[in-house]
């Protein structure tokens, strides 16, 4: 079942998803960059995969730890107002970032494309 806050989450990323695949300087970002984007409440324990899959953001979903280990792995941890706000555009994931607010997990390159992401969709910088 539902709360309120879970479904609220689940719009804003649904919102994302819109704005990711609808923005055609997004596409050419993440030409060849098939990744799964792990968001991981650190205080619900609430989870969600983006999947990130031929230059479409394809599938918004509820993950379950074993479907975690994917080698493409993108792993954000972060308080879930944190990650909805980030996700929203409210919150500059660098500056998330640098407050402490955000952990990512993944390699180096990835990180720069997750900031330039961030700049494209929401026009920071």
């Amino acid at each position: 079942m539902w709360t309120n806050e879970a479904e609220a989450y689940k719009n804003v990323l649904d919102d994302f998803q819109q704005r990711f695949n609808t923005n055609p300087r997004v596409k050419k970002l993440v030409t060849g960059w098939n990744r799964l984007v792990l968001l991981d409440a650190v205080d619900t324990g609430s989870s969600y995969g983006l999947v990130i899959d031929s230059e479409v953001l394809s599938e918004v979903k509820p993950l379950r730890e074993e479907d975690a280990d994917d080698e493409g792995l993108v792993h954000l941890q972060a308080e879930e107002s944190v990650l909805k706000e980030i996700f929203s555009g409210k919150y500059n994931p660098a500056t998330a970032l640098t407050d402490g607010a955000l952990a990512v997990f993944s390699k180096e390159r990835d990180k720069v494309k997750l900031e330039a992401l961030a700049m494209v969709i929401w026009r920071l910088g």
